[in-house]
Protein backbone atom coordinates (compact mmCIF):
# COMPACT_ATOMS: atom_id res chain seq x y z
CA UNK A 1 0.00 0.00 0.00
CA UNK A 2 1.43 3.40 -0.50
CA UNK A 3 2.61 5.49 2.17
CA UNK A 4 0.27 7.51 4.52
CA UNK A 5 1.13 11.11 5.78
CA UNK A 6 -2.66 10.90 7.96
CA UNK A 7 -4.80 8.30 9.17
CA UNK A 8 -8.08 9.21 10.31
CA UNK A 9 -10.01 7.12 13.25
CA UNK A 10 -13.74 7.04 13.16
CA UNK A 11 -16.01 6.34 15.94
CA UNK A 12 -15.19 3.87 19.23
CA UNK A 13 -18.07 2.19 20.51
CA UNK A 14 -16.20 0.93 23.96
CA UNK A 15 -17.27 -1.47 25.95
CA UNK A 16 -20.76 -2.41 26.59
CA UNK A 17 -20.09 -4.09 29.85
CA UNK A 18 -17.99 -0.79 31.22
CA UNK A 19 -21.15 1.04 30.18
CA UNK A 20 -23.37 -1.43 32.12
CA UNK A 21 -21.33 -0.90 35.11
CA UNK A 22 -21.20 2.96 34.81
CA UNK A 23 -25.10 3.07 34.25
CA UNK A 24 -25.04 0.43 37.46
CA UNK A 25 -23.06 2.87 39.37
CA UNK A 26 -25.41 5.49 38.94
CA UNK A 27 -28.25 4.04 40.85
CA UNK A 28 -31.60 2.03 40.36
CA UNK A 29 -33.58 5.80 39.90
CA UNK A 30 -31.09 7.06 37.58
CA UNK A 31 -31.43 7.66 34.19
CA UNK A 32 -28.44 6.57 33.32
CA UNK A 33 -29.94 3.16 34.53
CA UNK A 34 -33.39 3.67 33.31
CA UNK A 35 -32.07 3.59 29.71
CA UNK A 36 -29.82 0.96 29.70
CA UNK A 37 -32.70 -1.37 30.97
CA UNK A 38 -34.52 -0.53 27.67
CA UNK A 39 -31.64 -0.71 25.41
CA UNK A 40 -29.82 -3.90 26.05
CA UNK A 41 -31.31 -7.87 25.97
CA UNK A 42 -29.76 -11.04 28.04
CA UNK A 43 -28.48 -13.94 25.63
CA UNK A 44 -27.52 -17.21 27.77
CA UNK A 45 -27.44 -14.54 30.88
CA UNK A 46 -25.35 -12.34 29.25
CA UNK A 47 -26.65 -8.53 28.86
CA UNK A 48 -25.57 -7.22 25.47
CA UNK A 49 -26.79 -4.40 22.75
CA UNK A 50 -30.01 -5.44 20.62
CA UNK A 51 -27.65 -5.68 17.57
CA UNK A 52 -24.95 -8.01 19.38
CA UNK A 53 -27.95 -9.82 20.33
CA UNK A 54 -29.48 -10.25 16.44
CA UNK A 55 -25.57 -11.14 15.58
CA UNK A 56 -25.41 -13.74 17.90
CA UNK A 57 -28.43 -15.52 17.46
CA UNK A 58 -28.05 -15.27 13.83
CA UNK A 59 -24.74 -16.59 14.02
CA UNK A 60 -26.18 -19.55 16.10
CA UNK A 61 -28.17 -20.40 13.04
CA UNK A 62 -25.83 -19.64 10.09
CA UNK A 63 -22.98 -20.59 11.79
CA UNK A 64 -21.38 -17.71 10.60
CA UNK A 65 -19.35 -14.66 12.56
CA UNK A 66 -21.09 -11.94 11.82
CA UNK A 67 -21.36 -8.68 14.19
CA UNK A 68 -23.77 -6.53 12.35
CA UNK A 69 -23.03 -2.86 13.65
CA UNK A 70 -24.36 0.82 12.07
CA UNK A 71 -20.89 1.28 12.19
CA UNK A 72 -20.09 -0.55 9.01
CA UNK A 73 -21.92 2.62 7.61
CA UNK A 74 -18.60 4.39 7.04
CA UNK A 75 -18.30 7.43 9.48
CA UNK A 76 -18.92 10.26 7.94
CA UNK A 77 -16.60 12.61 9.65
CA UNK A 78 -14.11 9.92 9.00
CA UNK A 79 -14.68 10.56 4.95
CA UNK A 80 -15.14 14.18 5.21
CA UNK A 81 -11.66 14.78 6.95
CA UNK A 82 -9.94 12.25 4.44
CA UNK A 83 -11.72 14.08 1.27
CA UNK A 84 -10.26 17.62 2.79
CA UNK A 85 -6.62 15.98 3.60
CA UNK A 86 -6.09 15.03 0.20
CA UNK A 87 -7.26 18.08 -1.46
CA UNK A 88 -4.58 19.87 -0.17
CA UNK A 89 -2.45 17.41 -0.83
CA UNK A 90 -2.23 14.77 2.41
CA UNK A 91 -1.80 11.10 1.27
CA UNK A 92 -5.00 10.30 3.98
CA UNK A 93 -7.09 6.88 4.44
CA UNK A 94 -9.41 6.12 7.43
CA UNK A 95 -11.04 3.16 9.37
CA UNK A 96 -14.88 3.97 10.51
CA UNK A 97 -15.34 1.75 13.71
CA UNK A 98 -12.25 1.35 15.77
CA UNK A 99 -13.87 -1.98 17.46
CA UNK A 100 -14.38 -3.74 14.72
CA UNK A 101 -11.30 -2.73 12.65
CA UNK A 102 -8.19 -3.17 14.19
CA UNK A 103 -6.09 -5.50 11.98
CA UNK A 104 -6.91 -3.08 9.08
CA UNK A 105 -5.89 0.02 11.42
CA UNK A 106 -2.43 -2.08 12.68
CA UNK A 107 -1.74 -2.67 8.61
CA UNK A 108 -2.14 1.20 8.20
CA UNK A 109 -0.57 2.28 11.31
CA UNK A 110 2.70 -0.09 9.99
CA UNK A 111 3.47 2.36 7.26
CA UNK A 112 4.54 4.94 10.43
CA UNK A 113 1.88 7.71 9.52
CA UNK A 114 3.14 11.19 10.37
CA UNK A 115 -0.05 11.95 11.94
CA UNK A 116 -3.47 10.19 13.09
CA UNK A 117 -5.96 12.09 13.99
CA UNK A 118 -9.17 10.76 16.13
CA UNK A 119 -12.39 12.42 15.66
CA UNK A 120 -15.15 12.28 18.65
CA UNK A 121 -18.48 12.73 16.92
CA UNK A 122 -20.98 11.23 19.58
CA UNK A 123 -19.03 10.93 22.63
CA UNK A 124 -19.56 12.76 25.96
CA UNK A 125 -16.73 11.92 27.63
CA UNK A 126 -12.79 10.78 27.12
CA UNK A 127 -13.62 6.91 28.37
CA UNK A 128 -13.97 6.19 24.09
CA UNK A 129 -10.91 8.18 23.12
CA UNK A 130 -7.94 6.50 25.68
CA UNK A 131 -7.56 2.91 24.18
CA UNK A 132 -7.60 4.39 20.53
CA UNK A 133 -4.53 6.38 21.91
CA UNK A 134 -2.69 3.45 23.39
CA UNK A 135 -3.11 1.13 20.27
CA UNK A 136 -1.49 4.25 18.50
CA UNK A 137 1.13 4.22 20.60
CA UNK A 138 2.02 0.85 20.84
CA UNK A 139 1.75 0.37 16.71
CA UNK A 140 3.26 3.54 15.44
CA UNK A 141 4.76 5.03 18.29
CA UNK A 142 6.31 8.10 15.87
CA UNK A 143 3.32 9.25 15.05
CA UNK A 144 2.31 12.12 16.23
CA UNK A 145 -1.55 11.69 17.72
CA UNK A 146 -4.24 14.65 17.70
CA UNK A 147 -7.93 14.66 18.94
CA UNK A 148 -10.72 17.14 17.65
CA UNK A 149 -13.92 17.38 17.26
CA UNK A 150 -17.34 18.07 18.89
CA UNK A 151 -15.84 16.03 22.63
CA UNK A 152 -12.80 18.61 22.71
CA UNK A 153 -15.09 22.10 21.49
CA UNK A 154 -16.95 21.20 24.31
CA UNK A 155 -14.50 20.74 26.92
CA UNK A 156 -13.32 24.18 26.17
CA UNK A 157 -16.11 26.12 26.60
CA UNK A 158 -14.77 27.72 29.62
CA UNK A 159 -10.96 27.84 28.53
CA UNK A 160 -8.68 24.87 29.48
CA UNK A 161 -9.24 25.09 33.15
CA UNK A 162 -7.86 22.63 35.70
CA UNK A 163 -10.05 19.74 34.91
CA UNK A 164 -9.40 20.19 31.52
CA UNK A 165 -5.82 20.12 31.68
CA UNK A 166 -6.36 16.77 33.74
CA UNK A 167 -8.99 15.33 30.75
CA UNK A 168 -5.79 16.13 28.07
CA UNK A 169 -3.26 14.61 30.21
CA UNK A 170 -5.82 11.38 30.67
CA UNK A 171 -6.42 10.96 26.30
CA UNK A 172 -2.82 10.94 26.03
CA UNK A 173 -2.68 12.76 22.83
CA UNK A 174 -0.37 15.17 21.71
CA UNK A 175 -2.42 17.94 20.53
CA UNK A 176 -5.74 18.70 20.22
CA UNK A 177 -8.14 21.22 17.81
CA UNK A 178 -10.41 23.32 19.39
CA UNK A 179 -12.56 24.73 16.59
CA UNK A 180 -16.11 22.94 15.87
CA UNK A 181 -15.03 22.97 12.59
CA UNK A 182 -11.61 22.31 12.48
CA UNK A 183 -10.80 20.73 9.02
CA UNK A 184 -8.17 23.75 8.47
CA UNK A 185 -6.36 23.22 11.47
CA UNK A 186 -5.97 19.55 10.88
CA UNK A 187 -4.41 20.15 7.36
CA UNK A 188 -2.28 22.99 8.87
CA UNK A 189 -1.24 20.42 11.14
CA UNK A 190 -0.17 17.28 9.15
CA UNK A 191 1.73 20.00 7.07
CA UNK A 192 3.55 21.51 9.92
CA UNK A 193 4.70 17.83 11.01
CA UNK A 194 5.34 16.40 7.75
CA UNK A 195 7.77 19.43 7.27
CA UNK A 196 9.31 19.46 10.68
CA UNK A 197 8.25 23.00 12.16
CA UNK A 198 7.10 24.16 15.31
CA UNK A 199 3.26 23.93 15.84
CA UNK A 200 3.00 27.19 17.90
CA UNK A 201 1.83 29.08 14.60
CA UNK A 202 -0.92 26.24 13.57
CA UNK A 203 -4.55 27.94 14.64
CA UNK A 204 -7.22 26.28 17.09
CA UNK A 205 -4.08 23.78 18.33
CA UNK A 206 -3.93 23.25 22.09
CA UNK A 207 -0.37 21.70 22.60
CA UNK A 208 1.87 20.72 25.57
CA UNK A 209 5.26 22.25 25.48
CA UNK A 210 6.57 21.69 28.86
CA UNK A 211 3.64 20.23 31.29
CA UNK A 212 0.74 22.66 30.92
CA UNK A 213 -1.48 22.77 27.77
CA UNK A 214 -1.55 25.29 25.83
CA UNK A 215 -4.21 27.41 23.23
CA UNK A 216 -2.58 28.86 20.12
CA UNK A 217 -4.40 31.88 18.85
CA UNK A 218 -8.29 31.13 17.72
CA UNK A 219 -9.18 31.77 14.40
CA UNK A 220 -12.68 30.52 13.92
CA UNK A 221 -13.40 28.86 10.63
CA UNK A 222 -16.01 29.07 7.99
CA UNK A 223 -15.35 26.40 5.73
CA UNK A 224 -17.56 26.69 2.18
CA UNK A 225 -19.57 23.46 2.07
CA UNK A 226 -19.40 23.34 -1.82
CA UNK A 227 -15.60 23.54 -2.12
CA UNK A 228 -15.43 20.50 0.49
CA UNK A 229 -18.23 18.09 -1.10
CA UNK A 230 -16.39 15.19 -0.92
CA UNK A 231 -14.92 13.08 -3.75
CA UNK A 232 -16.78 10.08 -3.71
CA UNK A 233 -14.83 8.30 -6.69
CA UNK A 234 -11.86 8.36 -4.39
CA UNK A 235 -13.13 5.49 -2.38
CA UNK A 236 -14.13 2.40 -2.83
CA UNK A 237 -17.26 0.26 -2.94
CA UNK A 238 -15.98 -2.17 -0.37
CA UNK A 239 -15.39 0.98 1.61
CA UNK A 240 -19.27 2.49 1.35
CA UNK A 241 -21.27 -0.38 0.82
CA UNK A 242 -24.78 0.22 0.14
CA UNK A 243 -25.91 2.48 2.78
CA UNK A 244 -24.42 5.92 2.92
CA UNK A 245 -24.29 9.23 5.50
CA UNK A 246 -23.93 12.90 3.79
CA UNK A 247 -24.58 16.17 4.43
CA UNK A 248 -25.80 19.55 2.89
CA UNK A 249 -25.90 21.76 5.77
CA UNK A 250 -23.88 22.78 8.67
CA UNK A 251 -25.82 24.11 11.86
CA UNK A 252 -29.63 24.65 12.77
CA UNK A 253 -31.72 27.30 12.04
CA UNK A 254 -33.49 26.91 15.27
CA UNK A 255 -32.94 27.69 18.48
CA UNK A 256 -35.15 25.38 20.74
CA UNK A 257 -33.85 26.27 24.52
CA UNK A 258 -32.57 22.51 25.31
CA UNK A 259 -29.82 22.81 22.72
CA UNK A 260 -26.61 24.63 22.49
CA UNK A 261 -25.76 23.76 18.96
CA UNK A 262 -26.73 26.50 16.67
CA UNK A 263 -24.85 29.00 19.16
CA UNK A 264 -21.46 26.93 18.51
CA UNK A 265 -21.51 25.50 14.99
CA UNK A 266 -22.90 29.43 13.47
CA UNK A 267 -25.32 30.25 11.20
CA UNK A 268 -27.44 27.78 9.27
CA UNK A 269 -24.81 27.03 6.04
CA UNK A 270 -25.99 25.10 2.79
CA UNK A 271 -24.54 23.39 -0.20
CA UNK A 272 -25.87 24.39 -3.60
CA UNK A 273 -28.31 21.68 -4.95
CA UNK A 274 -25.51 21.29 -7.95
CA UNK A 275 -23.11 20.02 -5.39
CA UNK A 276 -25.76 17.54 -3.66
CA UNK A 277 -26.40 16.88 -7.62
CA UNK A 278 -22.57 15.74 -8.11
CA UNK A 279 -22.49 13.79 -5.07
CA UNK A 280 -25.36 11.80 -5.06
CA UNK A 281 -24.65 10.84 -8.98
CA UNK A 282 -21.04 9.66 -7.73
CA UNK A 283 -22.10 7.69 -4.70
CA UNK A 284 -25.21 6.08 -7.01
CA UNK A 285 -22.03 4.85 -9.31
CA UNK A 286 -19.99 3.04 -6.27
CA UNK A 287 -23.33 0.94 -5.26
CA UNK A 288 -24.90 3.19 -2.82
CA UNK A 289 -29.49 2.59 -2.26
CA UNK A 290 -30.09 3.90 0.85
CA UNK A 291 -28.65 7.55 2.22
CA UNK A 292 -28.85 9.08 5.18
CA UNK A 293 -28.68 12.85 4.77
CA UNK A 294 -26.99 14.10 8.58
CA UNK A 295 -28.85 17.56 8.24
CA UNK A 296 -30.05 18.70 11.47
CA UNK A 297 -33.26 20.13 9.65
CA UNK A 298 -32.92 18.92 6.05
CA UNK A 299 -36.62 20.07 5.24
CA UNK A 300 -35.67 23.85 6.33
CA UNK A 301 -35.39 25.98 4.36
CA UNK A 302 -38.81 24.66 2.49
CA UNK A 303 -37.81 26.00 -0.91
CA UNK A 304 -34.63 24.37 -0.92
CA UNK A 305 -36.14 21.19 0.26
CA UNK A 306 -38.52 21.18 -2.77
CA UNK A 307 -35.46 21.90 -4.84
CA UNK A 308 -33.57 18.92 -3.33
CA UNK A 309 -36.09 16.67 -4.22
CA UNK A 310 -37.24 18.03 -7.42
CA UNK A 311 -33.70 17.17 -8.59
CA UNK A 312 -33.53 13.73 -6.94
CA UNK A 313 -36.80 13.22 -9.30
CA UNK A 314 -35.03 14.23 -11.67
CA UNK A 315 -31.80 11.93 -11.51
CA UNK A 316 -34.10 8.80 -10.39
CA UNK A 317 -30.80 7.32 -9.27
CA UNK A 318 -32.57 4.64 -7.57
CA UNK A 319 -31.61 6.24 -3.91
CA UNK A 320 -33.42 6.15 -0.86
CA UNK A 321 -33.10 8.34 1.76
CA UNK A 322 -33.28 8.96 5.47
CA UNK A 323 -33.20 12.39 7.37
CA UNK A 324 -34.23 14.50 10.16
CA UNK A 325 -37.32 16.31 9.30
CA UNK A 326 -39.63 19.10 10.84
CA UNK A 327 -43.14 18.55 10.94
CA UNK A 328 -43.93 21.80 11.59
CA UNK A 329 -41.87 23.54 8.73
CA UNK A 330 -43.80 20.86 6.08
CA UNK A 331 -46.98 23.20 5.52
CA UNK A 332 -48.52 21.98 2.45
CA UNK A 333 -49.10 18.56 0.67
CA UNK A 334 -46.59 19.00 -2.58
CA UNK A 335 -43.81 18.92 0.25
CA UNK A 336 -44.76 15.85 1.10
CA UNK A 337 -45.48 14.26 -2.07
CA UNK A 338 -42.27 15.57 -3.47
CA UNK A 339 -40.42 13.93 -0.56
CA UNK A 340 -41.98 10.47 -1.52
CA UNK A 341 -41.62 11.25 -5.13
CA UNK A 342 -38.09 11.40 -4.44
CA UNK A 343 -37.33 8.39 -2.47
CA UNK A 344 -37.92 9.27 1.24
CA UNK A 345 -37.78 5.96 3.46
CA UNK A 346 -38.05 7.31 6.67
CA UNK A 347 -37.89 10.38 9.01
CA UNK A 348 -36.42 11.07 12.18
CA UNK A 349 -38.79 13.47 14.25
CA UNK A 350 -37.60 15.83 16.92
CA UNK A 351 -41.00 15.40 18.19
CA UNK A 352 -39.93 16.02 21.81
CA UNK A 353 -43.44 16.40 23.79
CA UNK A 354 -46.94 15.86 23.01
CA UNK A 355 -47.93 18.97 25.50
CA UNK A 356 -48.18 22.30 24.21
CA UNK A 357 -46.84 24.00 26.91
CA UNK A 358 -43.86 22.34 27.23
CA UNK A 359 -43.44 23.14 23.49
CA UNK A 360 -43.35 26.59 24.05
CA UNK A 361 -41.21 26.51 27.14
CA UNK A 362 -38.67 24.50 24.63
CA UNK A 363 -38.99 27.43 21.87
CA UNK A 364 -39.85 24.80 19.34
CA UNK A 365 -41.81 26.82 17.86
CA UNK A 366 -44.57 23.86 16.69
CA UNK A 367 -47.86 23.61 17.29
CA UNK A 368 -49.34 19.97 18.25
CA UNK A 369 -51.61 20.11 15.21
CA UNK A 370 -48.92 20.41 13.31
CA UNK A 371 -47.02 17.36 14.46
CA UNK A 372 -50.33 15.65 13.88
CA UNK A 373 -50.68 16.67 10.15
CA UNK A 374 -47.26 15.72 9.80
CA UNK A 375 -47.22 12.09 10.87
CA UNK A 376 -50.48 11.46 9.29
CA UNK A 377 -49.21 12.76 5.73
CA UNK A 378 -45.94 11.28 6.43
CA UNK A 379 -47.84 7.64 6.87
CA UNK A 380 -50.39 8.21 4.36
CA UNK A 381 -46.82 7.93 1.96
CA UNK A 382 -45.58 4.68 3.71
CA UNK A 383 -42.63 6.90 5.02
CA UNK A 384 -41.43 5.23 8.08
CA UNK A 385 -41.56 7.95 11.03
CA UNK A 386 -39.79 7.70 14.46
CA UNK A 387 -40.63 9.99 17.38
CA UNK A 388 -38.25 11.21 19.66
CA UNK A 389 -39.10 12.44 23.34
CA UNK A 390 -37.41 14.41 25.83
CA UNK A 391 -39.05 13.97 29.43
CA UNK A 392 -38.77 16.27 32.23
CA UNK A 393 -38.00 19.44 30.89
CA UNK A 394 -38.67 22.03 33.27
CA UNK A 395 -42.26 22.53 33.38
CA UNK A 396 -43.49 18.85 33.11
CA UNK A 397 -45.96 17.24 35.26
CA UNK A 398 -48.19 14.37 35.30
CA UNK A 399 -50.94 16.45 33.17
CA UNK A 400 -47.93 16.77 30.33
CA UNK A 401 -46.19 13.68 30.26
CA UNK A 402 -50.27 12.26 29.94
CA UNK A 403 -50.74 14.81 27.22
CA UNK A 404 -47.32 13.20 25.50
CA UNK A 405 -48.48 9.25 26.34
CA UNK A 406 -51.83 10.41 24.30
CA UNK A 407 -49.97 11.76 21.07
CA UNK A 408 -47.51 9.02 20.60
CA UNK A 409 -50.54 6.60 20.65
CA UNK A 410 -52.99 8.93 18.72
CA UNK A 411 -50.85 9.29 15.97
CA UNK A 412 -49.11 6.37 16.22
CA UNK A 413 -45.31 6.52 14.69
CA UNK A 414 -43.84 3.96 13.36
CA UNK A 415 -41.24 4.03 15.95
CA UNK A 416 -40.51 6.29 19.14
CA UNK A 417 -38.54 6.91 22.44
CA UNK A 418 -38.17 8.79 25.55
CA UNK A 419 -35.32 9.92 27.27
CA UNK A 420 -34.97 11.99 30.16
CA UNK A 421 -33.40 15.63 30.11
CA UNK A 422 -30.03 15.62 29.84
CA UNK A 423 -29.48 19.62 31.39
CA UNK A 424 -27.01 21.00 29.88
CA UNK A 425 -25.51 24.19 31.31
CA UNK A 426 -25.33 26.09 28.57
CA UNK A 427 -28.51 25.49 26.86
CA UNK A 428 -30.58 28.53 26.61
CA UNK A 429 -32.84 27.57 29.18
CA UNK A 430 -30.26 27.56 32.12
CA UNK A 431 -30.63 31.42 31.55
CA UNK A 432 -33.73 31.08 32.69
CA UNK A 433 -32.96 28.47 35.54
CA UNK A 434 -34.75 30.84 38.49
CA UNK A 435 -37.77 31.12 36.55
CA UNK A 436 -38.00 27.32 36.44
CA UNK A 437 -36.06 26.27 39.85
CA UNK A 438 -33.51 24.36 37.87
CA UNK A 439 -30.71 23.07 39.90
CA UNK A 440 -28.17 20.40 38.85
CA UNK A 441 -26.92 19.44 35.38
CA UNK A 442 -26.66 16.49 33.13
CA UNK A 443 -28.60 13.56 34.29
CA UNK A 444 -28.68 14.81 38.46
CA UNK A 445 -31.63 17.95 38.32
CA UNK A 446 -34.50 19.14 39.92
CA UNK A 447 -37.10 22.20 38.76
CA UNK A 448 -39.99 23.13 40.38
CA UNK A 449 -42.11 20.29 38.95
CA UNK A 450 -40.22 17.21 38.51
CA UNK A 451 -36.33 15.76 38.96
CA UNK A 452 -34.67 13.76 37.27
CA UNK A 453 -35.57 10.30 39.31
CA UNK A 454 -38.63 10.85 38.41
CA UNK A 455 -38.20 11.64 34.66
CA UNK A 456 -36.71 8.17 34.55
CA UNK A 457 -39.70 6.64 36.11
CA UNK A 458 -41.95 8.53 33.89
CA UNK A 459 -39.93 6.90 30.96
CA UNK A 460 -40.73 3.61 32.20
CA UNK A 461 -44.68 4.16 32.55
CA UNK A 462 -44.41 5.87 28.57
CA UNK A 463 -42.72 2.59 27.60
CA UNK A 464 -45.39 0.57 29.41
CA UNK A 465 -48.53 2.90 28.29
CA UNK A 466 -47.42 3.71 25.02
CA UNK A 467 -48.96 0.66 22.80
CA UNK A 468 -49.19 2.42 19.20
CA UNK A 469 -45.83 2.90 18.54
CA UNK A 470 -42.85 0.51 18.72
CA UNK A 471 -39.90 1.87 20.61
CA UNK A 472 -36.68 1.39 19.03
CA UNK A 473 -33.11 1.05 21.16
CA UNK A 474 -30.46 3.38 21.61
CA UNK A 475 -27.22 1.93 21.92
CA UNK A 476 -25.55 1.12 19.01
CA UNK A 477 -28.69 1.38 17.47
CA UNK A 478 -30.83 4.12 16.85
CA UNK A 479 -32.96 5.26 13.99
CA UNK A 480 -30.11 5.06 11.84
CA UNK A 481 -29.97 1.34 12.14
CA UNK A 482 -33.36 1.36 9.51
CA UNK A 483 -31.59 2.40 6.63
CA UNK A 484 -28.25 -0.19 7.50
CA UNK A 485 -30.45 -2.82 8.13
CA UNK A 486 -32.97 -2.31 5.29
CA UNK A 487 -29.43 -2.95 2.76
CA UNK A 488 -28.94 -5.87 4.43
CA UNK A 489 -32.70 -7.31 3.86
CA UNK A 490 -33.98 -6.67 7.41
CA UNK A 491 -36.41 -3.70 6.25
CA UNK A 492 -39.16 -2.61 8.42
CA UNK A 493 -41.96 -5.06 8.19
CA UNK A 494 -39.91 -7.73 9.20
CA UNK A 495 -37.63 -5.42 11.88
CA UNK A 496 -41.10 -4.21 13.55
CA UNK A 497 -42.46 -7.90 14.72
CA UNK A 498 -38.45 -8.22 15.92
CA UNK A 499 -38.46 -5.38 18.09
CA UNK A 500 -42.16 -6.23 19.58
CA UNK A 501 -40.76 -8.95 20.70
CA UNK A 502 -37.95 -7.21 22.63
CA UNK A 503 -40.33 -4.89 23.81
CA UNK A 504 -42.55 -7.50 25.53
CA UNK A 505 -39.16 -8.74 27.10
CA UNK A 506 -38.01 -5.97 28.85
CA UNK A 507 -41.40 -5.33 29.87
CA UNK A 508 -41.41 -8.91 31.74
CA UNK A 509 -37.68 -8.84 32.40
CA UNK A 510 -38.10 -5.69 34.70
CA UNK A 511 -41.49 -5.64 36.12
CA UNK A 512 -42.22 -6.23 39.50
CA UNK A 513 -42.77 -10.05 39.48
CA UNK A 514 -41.02 -11.17 35.76
CA UNK A 515 -42.40 -15.26 34.69
CA UNK A 516 -39.91 -17.24 33.83
CA UNK A 517 -41.94 -19.05 31.95
CA UNK A 518 -43.31 -16.07 29.94
CA UNK A 519 -39.59 -14.87 29.21
CA UNK A 520 -38.73 -18.34 28.38
CA UNK A 521 -41.46 -18.26 25.64
CA UNK A 522 -40.18 -14.86 24.21
CA UNK A 523 -36.56 -15.24 23.88
CA UNK A 524 -37.55 -18.91 22.04
CA UNK A 525 -39.87 -16.47 19.89
CA UNK A 526 -37.20 -13.88 19.53
CA UNK A 527 -34.33 -16.45 18.67
CA UNK A 528 -36.87 -18.30 16.05
CA UNK A 529 -38.23 -15.22 14.04
CA UNK A 530 -34.00 -14.33 13.90
CA UNK A 531 -32.68 -17.57 12.29
CA UNK A 532 -35.92 -17.23 9.69
CA UNK A 533 -34.45 -13.56 8.46
CA UNK A 534 -32.67 -13.79 5.14
CA UNK A 535 -29.59 -11.25 5.77
CA UNK A 536 -26.75 -10.47 3.63
CA UNK A 537 -23.32 -10.83 5.70
CA UNK A 538 -21.86 -8.20 7.57
CA UNK A 539 -18.11 -6.65 6.66
CA UNK A 540 -17.13 -6.95 10.53
CA UNK A 541 -16.83 -9.89 12.51
CA UNK A 542 -16.31 -10.32 16.24
CA UNK A 543 -12.92 -11.02 17.71
CA UNK A 544 -11.76 -14.46 17.78
CA UNK A 545 -9.27 -15.99 20.94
Amino acid sequence: MPELDCVVIGYNEGDFQDYRLMCERSGPTSPEWQIYRKEHLEIDGRPMPWMDALSTLRNRATGRNDRYHVGEVFNLAGLYLTNFLRRHGIRTDAVSLFGAEQERLAHLLAGRPAVVAITTTFYVNILSVAPIVDFVRRHSPTSHIVVGGPLIDNLCLDGITDEVQDLFHGMGADSYVRESQGEHALTELCQAVLRGQPLEEVANLITCPEDDWVANRRRPEANDLDACAIDWQSFTPEQIGMTAQTRTARSCAFKCSFCDYPTRAGALTTASVDTVRRELRAMAELGVRNLVFVDDTFNVPPKRFKELCRMMIEEDLGLHWYSYFRCSNARDEETFDLAARSGCRGVFLGIESGDADILANMNKLAQDSQYRAGIARLKERGITTFASIIVGFPGENERTMQNTIDFVNETGPTFWRAQPWWGNPRSPVYRNKEVYGIEGAAYDWSHATMNSAEAAAWCDTMFDRVTESVWLPLYDFDFWSLPYLDGKGLGVDELVPLLRTTQELMRERDGKHPDPTRLALLNEQFAKDVAALDMAPARFRYATS
